[in-house]
């Protein structure tokens, strides 16, 4: 694969990179970069580009791909497919498939297998066998294995001596713990936010102490840890928010993720029994979506993923209890966290791409590719100032449910760049 990008602007935080320049790809390396570039190497794909602006290539950890398992909602090629038609070259699978991945066999079978393709495909290991939440996986063999890191994620892990456990393996092993936060016994079943929208819709509802409960103690197990790094999924309430910004402050390695559903949207598109807006946590308030966008604001919040959930049309036309939670979120994730973060000036460009392609992978030690002479290409390439409508027909995912469909966005996928292979954006 040979292409000559004209007059990019190239954006690499880590780098400090904020430049006009040509890039030549040959072969998938970076062969040059700078102004005029003139080659005469054939065949090659010239790219005229000065609208467009090219990053570090986008990174989503947290992704639900139902491989093994139910792949009639996704499979790990159709999950890879709706990644790069959303700007994505790398995202981390959750472990709650069928079976759960606890095998080591199951994670070597997949990285060997999925491989050559563009999106890099990471997986994490459960932390307890079957996620049962019992017994402890074999953390060794499943890190010996690749895994990044360790969760339960579509439960927590609510024995504080298995969590005890898990994170001093993980110390061990220097691996990230990551915790599905959330208390059952308070969640009580529920099926959305409890306030007064569950109240008006006669709703058994999950209040936000379900997990703000889980994240303070969760936060002081980690303080007691010398060395643990504890990750909080889709944090989604105020008193979460808090609970982690003090802890980073008293210097614990804590992090956490947003997902555009939880700053966007609040618990009143469950209106209508609408089960494109049941997920787990639910959507909250309005303060706690504020509490969100504060959280990003000053950095209290470090990364922006999707929790792509895949369900069928069946199973989301279901009634409100029996449906299950979770939304789809590659093809969205770009066009919607620019148009309600950038534009609104909640964060800069450059924290844009922190959030989406530095952070992830700060936080699971992998490196984070470089827009540098030598350097494998791994880019996404956007069209930051196009305005467009979300149109789930065009989605690559098997699974539809998405309460976004028909929104406006901000900033397109254009095409993705990795391992030699370039594919571009049909949104």
């Amino acid at each position: 694969m040979n292409i000559l990008l004209k007059n990019i602007h190239i954006v690499s935080p880590e780098q400090k990179l904020d430049k006009y320049s040509d890039i030549l790809i040959i072969d998938g390396i970076i062969e040059k970069i700078g102004f005029n570039i003139a080659t005469t190497i054939k065949p090659i794909q010239i790219i005229n580009a000065k609208d467009y602006t090219c990053t570090p290539g986008f990174y989503d950890m947290h992704v639900h791909f139902r491989e093994p398992g139910p792949t009639h909602k996704e499979t790990i090629l159709t999950g890879a497919a709706a990644a790069m038609n959303g700007g994505f070259t790398g995202v981390l699978c959750m472990p709650n498939t069928d079976p759960p991945l606890d095998s080591p066999y199951i994670i070597e079978t997949f990285i060997r297998r999925y491989s050559n393709l563009l999106a890099d495909i990471d997986f994490t290991g459960c932390v307890t066998k079957k996620r049962a939440g019992k017994e402890l996986s074999a953390f060794m063999s499943l890190s010996d294995a690749g895994v990044k890191g360790f969760t339960d994620d579509g439960s927590p892990v609510e024995d504080p001596l298995l969590m005890r456990y898990a994170l001093e393996y993980c110390v061990q092993l220097d691996k990230v713990f990551i915790q599905h936060a959330e208390t059952t016994a308070l969640s009580n079943k529920g099926a959305m936010n409890e306030g007064k929208v569950s109240t008006s819709m006669g709703l058994r509802a999950i209040p936000t102490i379900s997990e703000s409960v889980m994240v303070a103690r969760d936060i002081l197990i980690t303080k007691f840890i010398k060395g643990a790094r504890y990750h909080l999924q889709h944090i989604s309430c105020a008193d979460s928010v808090e609970l982690i910004r003090n802890a980073k402050k008293n210097g614990l390695n804590v992090t956490t993720e947003v997902c555009p559903h939880h700053f966007i949207l609040t618990e009143e598109a469950c209106f209508g029994f609408n089960t494109n807006a049941k997920m787990n946590p639910p959507l909250r308030s309005e303060h706690d979506r504020q509490a969100l966008i504060e959280g990003l604001r000053d950095g209290t919040i470090n990364v922006l993923c999707t929790d792509h959930a895949p369900h069928t049309d069946y199973e989301k036309s279901m009634g409100f209890y029996e449906a299950p939670f979770g939304i789809i979120g590659l093809e969205t994730c770009v066009g919607l966290s620019y148009k309600y973060l950038v534009e609104t000036n909640v964060i800069s460009f450059k924290r844009f791409v922190e959030y989406l392609a530095v952070n992830p992978r700060k936080i699971l030690k992998i490196e984070t590719p470089k827009i540098k002479e030598g350097e494998a290409a791994n880019l996404t390439i956007l069209n930051v100032n196009k305005e467009w409508k979300i149109n789930k027909g065009k989605f690559k995912s098997k699974s539809r449910n998405t309460p976004f469909n028909g929104f406006k966005a901000k900033c397109k996928p254009v095409a993705v760049i990795n391992k030699n292979q370039i594919y571009f954006s049909d949104l």
